[in-house]
């Protein structure tokens, strides 16, 4: 446990390390070792630990000032948090301190109102504080509006304190009886919501070793060499995996998976990883399968060059490897994820040079790939007949943090569900990219499809760059006339794990900033069965969960969200809304903000960040206190998570549905 003691040795060390050679703080050091924003704060702590106001922290002043806040009664730290709001320090705050600290919150917090909402916060504030109504706020009429906010009291004076410290690792200890029960039960559920992706990657590898040691024992017994034994046990193992590796691609034949009763036995929902796993094996065979034939070129009387350059099977193989390596390396994600997008697609087109040197170099690969090419080659055909007439936007709308809003005419025999995605072409961009995205809108808007789309990559942004330089002519030239429609191609729809909300009693939907796409879909389609009685709903509860930056990144969907509070009459939703890009509500630069936005927020019904009525919650959510609060809420029953969004909250957040006995559907594409 530590002591003060102990905490004062530590900022003592770290006093040193930010003061340096001359032994004291200045501003600017001071404001960058708090990671301060706003030069409020910055100032009004700097001029609290400069105590003899020289303009720098010496080491007993800071060693002072912090030892009189370790050691602290509640009284004197709710003294601090007053020094902090009183600017001119004369022991009464006014609204114009109110203001001007309030303003700093909101920079501090990368949040923007406007006049008169800062001034509905001031006067929030006073009309609960000002007790006398003197227009001032004395230190017991604070203390009193803090008193109704206890969590608030240390967190308004132990932050600058807890952001000096050094941040420590757990130390890692013997695992207790009950951490080791966990583990046991997490293993427990892990297998319980995976069973069915376990078992077949079981199935793939078993496969995959029976054929290796299979040719491996083969030509053993033929007499071969180790080199020619491992070369041909990669080949077999190779013959089908390249079979395999067309299958996941066939977006079509998965979809109809999907609906299927299949889709129970089989995992569907991470295609296009097994996709990446296929190929990541094959390219490694293909690299130990050369290798062993260049090992048993060097034992062969024929000469090395001869037999690699001079044969059909050497020459062929020696192609196959260098495209499959070029298809390999343009896959990874520095350059499929960053900005290099065309490349890889126009590597990846190469497929069909493989499997025709492929053909060439094994002579029974056709007896492996006969029936998945056929199936390919038809999924081809269904593409090309679906995607052959081009189509239009008829209105795109430039939304924050540079995500494009399209709206595009529906065709005609274009049938989907809520969740679903599709691949567009632009071809005033490009005739030969095709990217997917998930349809926002809902099936039963019969006219149009919308679309959300960020601006992340190379072809996003010259698309986003193309409506832009589009709407700023139209609007240059005679914006009476209307607005130029761009054609564009429709590839689709392809279904997802999300469409399986609808089998679901009690739902959780995870989106993180643009991740909300599917959901917005699937919301305003459950809004529209809700309001009809359609008997094709099992929904009981739909917990909504929306994670953005930027506060501006709200304004996508506020209407749709707005809409939901309107009309959900059986209060079938639960809306949170997360500004994961603000600080937490117990952060003292944001405290006094927070407290104001709550007490405006109990008398008018009005969240000031989205305008709705739900509360934006501000920092990340705790994860595990949610789940373990939906798990108590709807036990004995089974909780569905559907997320959509970054890897890394993706991992999380399936971590706590196997502790909890949650199911988990991912967004992969």
């Amino acid at each position: 446990m530590e002591t003060p003691r102990i905490i004062l040795d530590e900022l003592r060390q770290v006093f040193t390390k930010i003061a340096g050679e001359d032994k004291q703080i200045d501003r600017t050091e001071f404001k960058k070792a708090l990671g301060l924003k706003d030069e409020y704060f910055a100032d009004r702590l700097f001029s609290i630990f400069d105590t003899d106001s020289s303009g720098d922290i010496k080491i007993e002043e800071f060693l002072t000032t912090v030892e009189n806040l370790v050691f602290a009664t509640t009284e004197e730290k709710l003294q601090f948090a007053y020094q902090l709001h009183d600017i001119n320090g004369d022991d009464c705050i006014k609204k114009a301190e109110i203001a001007h600290l309030i303003t700093a919150s909101l920079n501090e917090n990368n949040l923007s109102f406007n006049p008169e909402q800062i001034n509905d916060l001031v006067d929030i504030l006073f009309l609960e504080a000002d007790s006398d109504n003197s227009g001032e706020i004395s230190f017991a009429e604070f203390k009193g509006l803090i008193g109704k906010f206890p969590d608030l009291i240390e967190a308004m004076t132990v932050s600058p304190i807890s952001w000096l410290r050094p941040h420590k690792q757990n130390s890692q200890t013997v695992a207790s009886p009950e951490k080791k029960r966990t583990k046991k039960a997490y293993i427990k559920h892990y297998i319980e919501n995976n069973w069915v992706k376990i078992a077949f990657l079981a199935l793939y590898v078993a496969v995959n070793l029976f054929l290796f040691f299979g040719a491996v024992d083969r030509y053993a017994d033929l007499g071969a060499n180790v080199y020619v034994q491992i070369a041909r046990g990669c080949g077999a193992t190779l013959n089908f995996n390249g079979a395999l590796i067309l299958i996941p691609m066939m977006r079509h034949f998965m979809t109809l998976l999907r609906k299927s009763s299949l889709n129970d036995y089989l995992p569907i929902d991470e295609s296009i990883e097994f996709h990446k796993l296929v190929g990541q094996v094959m390219f490694a065979l293909a690299i130990v399968h050369t290798l062993a034939h260049f090992l048993n070129y060097t034992i062969l009387p024929v000469p090395f060059t001869e037999s690699l350059f001079e044969t059909k099977a050497g020459l062929s193989g020696f192609l196959l490897l260098l495209v499959f390596a070029i298809m390999w390396v343009t896959a990874q994600d520095p350059i499929r994820k960053g900005g290099q997008f065309s490349l890889f697609y126009l590597a990846h087109m190469g497929y069909g040079l493989w499997f025709i040197l492929a053909l060439i170099h094994g002579p029974v690969f056709w007896q492996w790939v006969l029936f998945p090419v056929l199936g390919f080659a038809i999924e081809l055909v269904i593409r090309w007949r679906t995607t052959k007439d081009a189509t239009f936007v008829v209105n795109a709308s430039l939304l924050p943090s540079k995500v494009l809003g399209l709206e595009v005419q529906r065709p005609a025999s274009f049938n989907y569900q809520p969740g679903d995605y599709l691949f567009i072409k632009c071809p005033t961009i490009s005739n030969f990219e095709w990217h997917p995205f998930t349809i926002s809108s809902a099936p039963e808007t019969q006219d149009v499809l919308s679309l959300h789309i960020r601006a992340a990559g190379s072809w996003t942004g010259k698309l986003y760059q193309l409506f832009r330089e589009q709407r700023e002519e139209w609007i240059r030239s005679d914006s009476s006339q209307p607005e130029p429609r761009v054609p564009v191609y429709l590839d689709g729809p392809y279904g997802t794990p999300s469409t399986d909300i609808f089998e679901s009693k009690y739902a959780v939907l995870i989106g993180a900033g643009i991740g909300v796409t599917p959901f917005a879909s699937i919301l305003k389609s459950i809004l529209y069965r809700n309001q009809h009685h359609s008997s094709n709903i099992n929904l009981e509860k739909v917990h909504f969960y929306w994670l953005n930056r930027e506060q501006k990144a709200f304004e996508w969907f506020v209407e749709l969200l707005s809409q939901i509070e309107v009309e959900d009459t059986n209060k079938l939703f639960d809306i949170n809304l997360y500004l994961t890009g603000a600080q937490q509500k117990s952060d003292m630069k944001s405290s006094t903000l927070f407290v104001a936005m709550d007490l405006l927020h109990s008398r008018t019904q009005v969240d000031l960040i989205t305008g709705l009525k739900s509360r934006t919650k501000t920092g990340r959510p705790d994860w595990d206190e949610i789940f373990r609060d939906l798990a108590r809420q709807h036990e004995p029953n089974k909780v569905d998570v559907f997320f959509c969004g970054p890897p890394g909250l993706s991992t999380q957040l399936k971590s706590l549905c196997i502790k909890y006995g949650f199911g988990y559907r991912k967004e992969n594409f």
